[in-house]
């Protein structure tokens, strides 16, 4: 296990998603793998960074507006939060 990193990681989940044959989760899946491709381009930032830039994109997400493809946007959402709790498991419990 040493090898694999958070890269590694991100990598296999757009993975499972895009294999993912739930016709119902298409929009849900279709925000995951947006969410995890933005972050694996920010994969050289410092922690500190990542974390910055990735909590204020949560708290400035509008999952009530109904001109967003709320599924979708879900997706995003729980991508980001995925990835955050990797790095802390607070991020899974705490107002980002």
């Amino acid at each position: 296990m040493v090898n694999i990193t958070l890269k590694e990681i991100i990598k296999r989940k757009i993975q499972f998603d895009l294999n993912d044959s739930d016709g119902e989760l298409i929009e849900t899946n279709a925000g995951y793998i947006r969410g995890y491709n933005q972050m694996l381009a920010d994969m050289d930032l410092t922690e500190d960074d990542f974390v910055d830039k990735y909590s204020k994109i949560i708290r400035g997400l509008d999952l009530e507006n109904p001109n967003e493809n709320i599924d979708e946007l879900c997706g995003y959402n729980n991508a980001i939060v995925n990835i955050l709790s990797l790095l802390d498991e607070k991020y899974l419990y705490e107002d980002i």
